[in-house]
């Protein structure tokens, strides 16, 4: 059954629940799939479309580059609730 959590908070909760707080897109979805078995489904890959349009509109996701010594692909997403929660 699908979880009732909107996939921003999804995404908040995998972020906050990280060691760092900060993870890759790869990761994001890593994690939703490892907490929600319904992400799991092969043939259900459209939320991962909506896991991007949420990143890159909510104020409250930062994009923060890797640093050049940091080995891999692809930059981190963070958790900035400096303007409020975004929703």
């Amino acid at each position: 059954q699908k979880p009732s959590q909107s996939l921003p908070i999804m995404v908040k909760l995998a972020i906050y629940g990280s060691p760092r707080k900060r993870l890759t897109l790869q990761e994001i979805y890593q994690a939703i799939e490892q907490r929600f078995e319904w992400y799991r489904d092969p043939g259900n890959k459209s939320w991962k479309n909506s896991i991007r349009h949420n990143l890159s509109l909510n104020k409250v996701f930062r994009n923060t580059h890797r640093s050049i010594t940091e080995p891999g692909k692809g930059a981190y997403w963070e958790l900035d609730i400096s303007e409020g929660e975004g929703y």
